[in-house]
Protein backbone atom coordinates (compact mmCIF):
# COMPACT_ATOMS: atom_id res chain seq x y z
CA UNK A 1 0.00 0.00 0.00
CA UNK A 2 2.99 1.85 0.83
CA UNK A 3 4.13 1.98 -2.86
CA UNK A 4 1.14 3.14 -4.32
CA UNK A 5 0.13 6.36 -1.85
CA UNK A 6 4.42 7.17 -2.19
CA UNK A 7 4.01 7.16 -6.37
CA UNK A 8 0.72 8.78 -5.94
CA UNK A 9 2.44 11.85 -3.96
CA UNK A 10 5.37 11.65 -6.29
CA UNK A 11 2.84 12.18 -9.67
CA UNK A 12 1.48 15.47 -7.72
CA UNK A 13 4.93 16.68 -6.84
CA UNK A 14 6.04 16.06 -10.65
CA UNK A 15 3.31 18.82 -11.61
CA UNK A 16 4.05 20.84 -9.01
CA UNK A 17 8.11 20.83 -10.20
CA UNK A 18 6.85 22.36 -12.98
CA UNK A 19 5.01 25.09 -11.98
CA UNK A 20 7.72 26.18 -8.92
CA UNK A 21 9.65 26.70 -12.41
CA UNK A 22 7.26 28.68 -14.03
CA UNK A 23 6.74 30.91 -10.94
CA UNK A 24 10.26 31.05 -10.59
CA UNK A 25 11.31 32.20 -13.77
CA UNK A 26 7.80 34.00 -14.73
CA UNK A 27 6.66 35.56 -11.72
CA UNK A 28 8.64 35.49 -8.79
CA UNK A 29 12.34 37.01 -8.78
CA UNK A 30 13.30 36.29 -5.27
CA UNK A 31 13.26 32.81 -4.30
CA UNK A 32 12.35 33.88 -0.49
CA UNK A 33 8.94 34.74 -1.22
CA UNK A 34 8.42 31.58 -2.49
CA UNK A 35 9.67 30.37 0.61
CA UNK A 36 7.45 32.27 2.45
CA UNK A 37 4.40 31.79 0.55
CA UNK A 38 5.63 27.76 0.91
CA UNK A 39 5.67 27.86 4.71
CA UNK A 40 3.25 30.50 6.02
CA UNK A 41 0.66 28.12 4.90
CA UNK A 42 1.59 25.81 7.31
CA UNK A 43 1.46 27.72 10.09
CA UNK A 44 -1.95 27.30 11.30
CA UNK A 45 -0.99 23.91 12.13
CA UNK A 46 -0.81 25.07 15.43
CA UNK A 47 -4.49 24.67 16.29
CA UNK A 48 -4.55 21.13 15.62
CA UNK A 49 -2.22 21.28 19.31
CA UNK A 50 -5.43 20.67 21.34
CA UNK A 51 -6.85 17.80 19.61
CA UNK A 52 -5.34 14.63 20.33
CA UNK A 53 -1.92 15.45 19.88
CA UNK A 54 0.81 13.52 21.78
CA UNK A 55 3.19 15.45 22.75
CA UNK A 56 6.88 14.59 23.73
CA UNK A 57 8.27 13.27 26.75
CA UNK A 58 11.72 14.74 26.70
CA UNK A 59 12.29 17.84 25.78
CA UNK A 60 15.40 16.97 23.22
CA UNK A 61 12.36 16.16 21.11
CA UNK A 62 11.27 19.01 20.78
CA UNK A 63 14.58 20.89 20.11
CA UNK A 64 14.68 17.92 16.99
CA UNK A 65 11.37 18.38 15.93
CA UNK A 66 12.18 22.12 15.25
CA UNK A 67 15.75 21.26 13.37
CA UNK A 68 13.33 18.76 11.40
CA UNK A 69 11.13 21.75 10.11
CA UNK A 70 14.14 24.15 9.94
CA UNK A 71 15.62 21.65 8.13
CA UNK A 72 12.49 21.36 5.79
CA UNK A 73 12.14 25.21 5.18
CA UNK A 74 15.88 25.84 4.47
CA UNK A 75 16.23 23.00 2.20
CA UNK A 76 13.23 24.66 0.30
CA UNK A 77 15.35 27.57 0.01
CA UNK A 78 18.15 26.03 -1.20
CA UNK A 79 15.76 24.44 -3.68
CA UNK A 80 14.30 27.20 -5.11
CA UNK A 81 17.90 28.37 -5.93
CA UNK A 82 18.72 25.92 -7.42
CA UNK A 83 15.98 25.56 -9.29
CA UNK A 84 16.12 28.83 -10.66
CA UNK A 85 19.70 28.43 -11.76
CA UNK A 86 19.09 25.74 -13.55
CA UNK A 87 16.68 23.58 -15.68
CA UNK A 88 13.94 22.10 -13.42
CA UNK A 89 14.78 18.69 -15.57
CA UNK A 90 18.35 18.45 -14.49
CA UNK A 91 18.48 20.22 -10.90
CA UNK A 92 15.22 18.01 -9.61
CA UNK A 93 16.71 14.44 -10.14
CA UNK A 94 20.05 15.11 -8.63
CA UNK A 95 18.34 16.17 -5.67
CA UNK A 96 15.89 12.93 -5.86
CA UNK A 97 18.96 10.96 -6.32
CA UNK A 98 20.81 12.75 -3.21
CA UNK A 99 17.83 12.58 -0.37
CA UNK A 100 17.75 8.92 -0.18
CA UNK A 101 21.60 8.35 -0.51
CA UNK A 102 21.63 10.52 2.68
CA UNK A 103 18.58 9.01 3.88
CA UNK A 104 20.31 5.53 3.38
CA UNK A 105 22.63 6.00 5.70
CA UNK A 106 21.32 8.69 8.19
CA UNK A 107 18.25 6.24 9.18
CA UNK A 108 20.60 3.20 9.41
CA UNK A 109 23.21 5.22 12.09
CA UNK A 110 19.91 7.45 13.43
CA UNK A 111 17.24 4.60 13.17
CA UNK A 112 18.71 1.20 12.96
CA UNK A 113 16.84 0.53 9.80
CA UNK A 114 18.04 -2.09 7.81
CA UNK A 115 16.81 -2.80 3.99
CA UNK A 116 17.09 -6.61 2.54
CA UNK A 117 18.90 -7.79 -0.66
CA UNK A 118 15.83 -6.71 -2.71
CA UNK A 119 15.63 -3.18 -0.96
CA UNK A 120 18.81 -2.11 -1.54
CA UNK A 121 19.22 -3.34 -4.70
CA UNK A 122 15.66 -1.62 -5.72
CA UNK A 123 17.18 1.93 -3.70
CA UNK A 124 20.53 1.51 -5.98
CA UNK A 125 18.65 1.32 -9.02
CA UNK A 126 15.77 4.40 -8.36
CA UNK A 127 19.24 6.41 -7.10
CA UNK A 128 21.29 5.60 -10.05
CA UNK A 129 18.45 6.36 -12.68
CA UNK A 130 17.85 9.91 -10.67
CA UNK A 131 21.78 10.56 -11.00
CA UNK A 132 21.56 9.69 -14.79
CA UNK A 133 18.81 11.72 -15.20
CA UNK A 134 20.65 14.92 -13.77
CA UNK A 135 23.34 15.23 -15.73
CA UNK A 136 23.39 17.77 -17.54
CA UNK A 137 24.50 16.69 -21.70
CA UNK A 138 23.45 20.62 -22.88
CA UNK A 139 26.16 22.73 -24.29
CA UNK A 140 24.97 25.58 -21.37
CA UNK A 141 25.72 24.02 -18.09
CA UNK A 142 28.26 21.06 -19.05
CA UNK A 143 30.10 20.18 -15.81
CA UNK A 144 30.04 21.34 -12.02
CA UNK A 145 27.85 24.39 -11.72
CA UNK A 146 26.59 26.31 -8.71
CA UNK A 147 23.19 24.63 -8.51
CA UNK A 148 23.67 21.48 -8.64
CA UNK A 149 26.10 22.41 -4.86
CA UNK A 150 22.40 24.36 -3.84
CA UNK A 151 20.94 20.91 -5.24
CA UNK A 152 22.83 18.59 -2.77
CA UNK A 153 22.48 21.26 -0.28
CA UNK A 154 19.25 20.84 -0.38
CA UNK A 155 19.33 17.33 -0.80
CA UNK A 156 20.77 16.80 2.21
CA UNK A 157 18.53 19.12 4.78
CA UNK A 158 15.45 17.03 3.30
CA UNK A 159 17.12 13.58 4.28
CA UNK A 160 18.06 15.46 7.82
CA UNK A 161 14.16 16.22 8.12
CA UNK A 162 12.80 13.15 6.80
CA UNK A 163 14.63 11.10 8.72
CA UNK A 164 13.25 13.19 11.95
CA UNK A 165 10.03 12.50 10.64
CA UNK A 166 10.13 9.08 10.42
CA UNK A 167 11.65 8.54 14.12
CA UNK A 168 8.64 11.50 15.44
CA UNK A 169 5.80 8.70 12.89
CA UNK A 170 7.06 6.23 14.69
CA UNK A 171 7.47 7.32 18.34
CA UNK A 172 4.25 9.60 18.51
CA UNK A 173 2.18 8.10 16.02
CA UNK A 174 1.27 9.58 12.08
CA UNK A 175 -0.75 12.40 13.31
CA UNK A 176 1.37 13.93 16.14
CA UNK A 177 4.49 13.53 14.59
CA UNK A 178 3.39 15.37 11.12
CA UNK A 179 2.02 18.19 12.97
CA UNK A 180 5.06 18.24 15.48
CA UNK A 181 7.19 18.53 12.95
CA UNK A 182 5.72 20.51 10.49
CA UNK A 183 4.62 23.22 12.67
CA UNK A 184 8.21 24.72 12.82
CA UNK A 185 7.67 25.21 9.08
CA UNK A 186 5.21 27.51 9.57
CA UNK A 187 6.66 29.48 12.29
CA UNK A 188 9.63 30.07 10.03
CA UNK A 189 7.60 31.48 7.48
CA UNK A 190 6.02 33.89 9.97
CA UNK A 191 9.80 35.10 10.71
CA UNK A 192 10.05 35.45 7.31
CA UNK A 193 7.80 38.78 7.30
CA UNK A 194 10.99 40.02 9.29
CA UNK A 195 11.93 40.24 5.14
CA UNK A 196 11.58 43.73 3.72
CA UNK A 197 11.38 41.63 0.27
CA UNK A 198 8.30 39.85 2.01
CA UNK A 199 6.92 42.88 3.88
CA UNK A 200 6.46 44.69 0.24
CA UNK A 201 4.24 42.19 -0.76
CA UNK A 202 1.75 43.79 1.65
CA UNK A 203 2.47 47.50 0.83
CA UNK A 204 0.02 49.15 0.07
CA UNK A 205 1.38 51.53 -2.69
CA UNK A 206 -0.35 52.16 -5.96
CA UNK A 207 -1.12 49.44 -8.89
CA UNK A 208 -2.94 49.55 -12.18
CA UNK A 209 -5.63 47.79 -12.67
CA UNK A 210 -3.29 45.48 -14.97
CA UNK A 211 -0.80 45.09 -11.85
CA UNK A 212 -3.81 43.45 -9.93
CA UNK A 213 -5.29 41.55 -12.49
CA UNK A 214 -1.80 39.84 -12.63
CA UNK A 215 -1.03 39.33 -8.84
CA UNK A 216 -4.58 37.70 -8.74
CA UNK A 217 -3.41 35.28 -10.99
CA UNK A 218 -0.35 34.70 -9.00
CA UNK A 219 -2.20 34.20 -5.77
CA UNK A 220 -4.22 32.21 -7.34
CA UNK A 221 -1.28 30.07 -9.01
CA UNK A 222 0.87 30.04 -5.87
CA UNK A 223 -1.96 28.87 -3.66
CA UNK A 224 -2.94 25.92 -6.15
CA UNK A 225 0.46 24.75 -6.36
CA UNK A 226 0.90 25.11 -2.35
CA UNK A 227 -2.15 23.31 -2.07
CA UNK A 228 -1.02 20.39 -4.40
CA UNK A 229 2.39 20.47 -3.04
CA UNK A 230 1.02 19.88 0.54
CA UNK A 231 -1.46 16.67 -0.40
CA UNK A 232 1.91 15.03 -2.56
CA UNK A 233 3.94 15.59 0.41
CA UNK A 234 1.48 14.49 2.84
CA UNK A 235 0.87 11.41 1.07
CA UNK A 236 4.58 10.52 1.12
CA UNK A 237 5.22 11.29 5.06
CA UNK A 238 2.20 8.96 5.81
CA UNK A 239 3.97 6.31 3.34
CA UNK A 240 7.08 7.45 4.82
CA UNK A 241 5.42 6.30 8.20
CA UNK A 242 3.92 3.07 7.04
CA UNK A 243 7.04 1.78 4.86
CA UNK A 244 10.56 2.12 4.56
CA UNK A 245 12.01 6.28 4.66
CA UNK A 246 15.01 4.83 2.30
CA UNK A 247 12.60 3.45 -0.32
CA UNK A 248 9.75 5.78 -0.01
CA UNK A 249 12.27 8.83 -0.86
CA UNK A 250 13.94 6.39 -3.39
CA UNK A 251 10.68 6.70 -5.37
CA UNK A 252 11.53 10.14 -6.18
CA UNK A 253 13.29 8.55 -9.09
CA UNK A 254 9.44 7.87 -9.92
CA UNK A 255 8.80 11.48 -9.86
CA UNK A 256 11.20 12.46 -12.06
CA UNK A 257 10.63 10.03 -14.52
CA UNK A 258 7.25 11.65 -14.83
CA UNK A 259 8.73 14.87 -14.58
CA UNK A 260 11.00 14.41 -17.99
CA UNK A 261 7.84 13.06 -19.77
CA UNK A 262 5.34 16.25 -18.48
CA UNK A 263 8.44 18.97 -19.14
CA UNK A 264 8.97 17.20 -23.22
CA UNK A 265 5.03 17.10 -23.66
CA UNK A 266 5.10 21.11 -22.19
CA UNK A 267 8.07 22.27 -24.06
CA UNK A 268 6.63 20.71 -27.68
CA UNK A 269 2.72 22.00 -27.50
CA UNK A 270 3.14 24.82 -24.63
CA UNK A 271 6.68 25.97 -25.13
CA UNK A 272 5.72 29.65 -23.76
CA UNK A 273 4.71 28.02 -20.70
CA UNK A 274 8.09 26.22 -20.37
CA UNK A 275 10.21 25.29 -23.21
CA UNK A 276 13.20 23.00 -22.13
CA UNK A 277 15.10 21.84 -25.59
CA UNK A 278 16.21 17.92 -25.60
CA UNK A 279 19.00 17.04 -28.04
CA UNK A 280 19.48 13.56 -29.53
CA UNK A 281 21.58 12.48 -26.62
CA UNK A 282 19.92 13.32 -23.46
CA UNK A 283 16.67 12.04 -25.20
CA UNK A 284 18.77 8.56 -25.64
CA UNK A 285 19.85 9.72 -21.86
CA UNK A 286 16.93 10.26 -20.25
CA UNK A 287 15.00 7.19 -22.08
CA UNK A 288 17.91 5.16 -20.36
CA UNK A 289 17.10 6.79 -17.08
CA UNK A 290 13.37 6.32 -17.19
CA UNK A 291 14.23 2.28 -17.84
CA UNK A 292 16.27 1.82 -15.03
CA UNK A 293 13.69 3.47 -12.90
CA UNK A 294 11.22 1.08 -14.12
CA UNK A 295 13.49 -1.78 -13.42
CA UNK A 296 13.98 -0.58 -9.81
CA UNK A 297 9.83 -0.05 -9.05
CA UNK A 298 9.05 -3.76 -10.67
CA UNK A 299 12.02 -5.15 -7.99
CA UNK A 300 9.98 -3.15 -5.68
CA UNK A 301 6.63 -4.78 -6.50
CA UNK A 302 9.02 -8.68 -6.39
CA UNK A 303 10.28 -7.48 -2.82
Amino acid sequence: MWLFIALLGNAMLAVVAIIDKFILTKSVSKPIIFVFYSTIFVLPTFLLLPFGINMPNVWTDYVIFCLSGLCFAFGLWTLYIAIQESEVSHIGPLIGAVIPFFILFLSRIFLGERLGTYGLLAAGILIIGSLIISIDLSEKKRGWHSAMSWGILAGFLFAVSHVISKYAYDAYGFYSGFVLTKLPIGIFGGFLLMSSSVRALFSKKEKTVADKARGKKLFFLVVGDITLGVMGATLIQYATSIGSVTLVNALAGAQYAMLIILVALISKFFPKVLHETFTRKEIIQKTAAVAIISLGLVLLLIK
